[in-house]
């Protein structure tokens, strides 16, 4: 009878739990977090792509890069870049700030 009143203890504990950690979840920062994630990727490997690009030119033979969309490719990198880095900054801090608020939320 003891051992059965410590599983039904138990049992609502976690139950408890599962409710809060349920109702206090913070979908609409995860979802900027991974949106933010995204562009991470996406302008890095933008960048890269742009980069990797100018290299086969190059080797294949290429040598004036004045004109078609090749002074758009050239120049990708020196926005790209930043803006991924700004990206990433942005999302240290916004997953360090959620990250804190669930700490103190947790353990009040």
């Amino acid at each position: 009878m003891l051992l059965c009143n410590r599983d039904s203890s138990l049992e609502r504990k976690r139950a408890r739990i599962l409710v809060y950690v349920t109702n206090h979840s913070t979908e609409r920062d995860l979802r900027i977090e991974r949106v933010l994630a995204y562009l991470v990727a996406f302008s890095i490997a933008l960048a890269v792509l742009s980069f990797v690009a100018v290299v086969v030119a190059t080797a294949l033979g290429q040598t004036e890069f004045d004109n078609g969309v090749w002074p758009a490719v050239i120049t990708m990198p020196q926005f790209a870049l930043p803006l991924g880095v700004v990206f990433i900054i942005t999302l240290v801090v916004l997953n360090g700030r959620r990250r804190q608020r669930e700490y103190r939320n947790g353990h009040n």
